[in-house]
């Protein structure tokens, strides 16, 4: 008994594990431009974490559902969490949620002043 209650807690954090890292791996920042001054580099952040809010948003309202639909899959699962991540980007591109722009604020206090 008990080593059956173990193999699923087991196969239910690693299950935890995937879907968490499928929809993180989506934002792994690779590179950083250099030619860009401080405060745009903050900028271009600040939109990125606007854009991750925005992702969990989606995905806390898509673990609502009442019932598995009749074709869901992990592969589904997987899928959807990533265009949850991409829609994400795009919809954070043209919508202003306010949130890059405090973190711009707040965190720009401590930067140099930029020549105009």
């Amino acid at each position: 008994m008990g080593d059956s209650l173990n193999s699923s807690i087991t196969s239910a954090a690693l299950m935890q594990h995937r879907s968490s890292t499928a929809s993180t791996a989506a934002w792994n920042r690779t590179t950083v431009d250099t030619s860009k001054s401080q405060r745009e580099q903050l900028q271009g952040v600040a939109k990125e974490f606007e854009a991750a809010f925005l992702a969990e948003f989606l995905k806390q309202g898509r673990a609502g559902e009442l019932a598995e639909g009749m074709f869901s899959s992990e592969a589904g699962k997987t899928f959807q969490g990533l265009l949850d991540v991409e829609v994400a980007r795009a919809s954070s591109g043209g919508l202003n949620l306010g949130i890059a722009d405090s973190m711009v604020e707040q965190l720009g206090r401590g930067l140099p002043k930029e020549a105009k």
